[in-house]
């Protein structure tokens, strides 16, 4: 039997308070476009002990909506709206967990830019990568915060990383 070959991240969940206003945030803020809407506000909610247990949710949690939204061309967004007894505020960088996505750009400035727009929070100025097997002159990145705390990276990498000098493996944006 052969080893399974995975191909790739195929989405990343975020859980929001508001599915709606979430959902117009992606569009607004990233040119994000609806792929489907699996369950909304029209349909029965998800909840129950199967559901708890098949998610790892705390007892008690309710799912109102659930939508896919494709930005780009990198992993798909799945969106939750869920409501629990004990939900946690997002977490910060230095907490256990996944802490951040990444969004690659061609224009880091007009990206940081439309996605204050559209109600996010940049955290800096797009400044140069710091770390040496990333730098390069035009190589620049910038976090921020979603309006409900989901923390984002923008990254611009068009120039040559030094990690290249390293290995023969190459970031899916730097293949070709």
């Amino acid at each position: 039997m052969s080893a399974p070959v995975i191909r790739g991240v195929n989405h990343i969940g975020i859980t929001v308070p508001d599915i709606e206003a979430a959902t117009s945030f992606l569009v607004n803020a990233f040119g994000g476009q609806v792929i489907y809407q699996s369950f909304g506000p029209q349909d029965p909610p998800r909840q129950g002990s199967d559901f708890e247990r098949a998610v790892g949710a705390f007892p008690g949690t309710v799912v109102r909506g659930q939508v896919m939204v494709k930005i780009g061309t990198g992993a798909d967004i799945e969106l939750f709206e869920m409501h629990g007894p004990d939900q946690a505020q997002p977490i910060r960088a230095s907490d256990f967990g996944i802490t951040h996505f990444a969004l690659y750009t061609d224009d880091i400035e007009a990206s940081v830019a439309r996605f204050a727009q559209a109600g996010g929070t940049p955290l800096t100025t797009p400044r140069a990568i710091p770390y040496a097997t990333e730098k390069g002159p035009g190589n620049r990145v910038c976090y921020g915060r979603m309006p409900w705390g989901t923390t984002i990276e923008f990254i611009t990498t068009p120039d040559r990383m030094a990690y290249h000098d390293q290995t023969d493996l190459r970031r899916w944006q730097d293949e070709g």
